[in-house]
């Protein structure tokens, strides 16, 4: 088969052979727990929320005033704290979703 005659026809691709497309991943498990991707992605968006405000509180703290100042680290302490945890907190969500996965897949040899 030519190359103008597999581009007309569409291709030499799964669809073509006459065997299932590949299916869409779910967008959560059975469960109703949310997936490894959706997991990672909770978790980059929330990280880039939390350093957006860090950002925010650091342009503040360069105009403030020593009594704001001290406001201002007291509050960027207790957000990094949370950070701190909510990321361990989703790691180890992530972790335990990997460990399900692996023990869901049968071993390859």
């Amino acid at each position: 088969m030519s190359v103008a005659a597999c581009v007309a026809a569409g291709g030499l691709f799964a669809a073509d052979a006459g065997t299932p497309a590949r299916p869409a991943a779910p967008a959560a498990a059975a469960d109703g727990k949310p997936d490894l991707q959706q997991l990672i992605h909770q978790f980059s968006a929330r990280r880039d929320t939390l350093m957006a405000n860090r950002e925010a509180l650091l342009n503040q703290l360069k105009t403030a005033t020593a009594e704001q100042k001290k406001a201002i680290l007291a509050k960027m302490a207790a957000e990094q704290k949370d950070l701190i945890d909510s990321q361990r907190a989703m790691a180890k969500q992530i972790r335990d979703e990997m460990r399900k996965l692996r023990l869901q897949t049968p071993a390859r040899r």
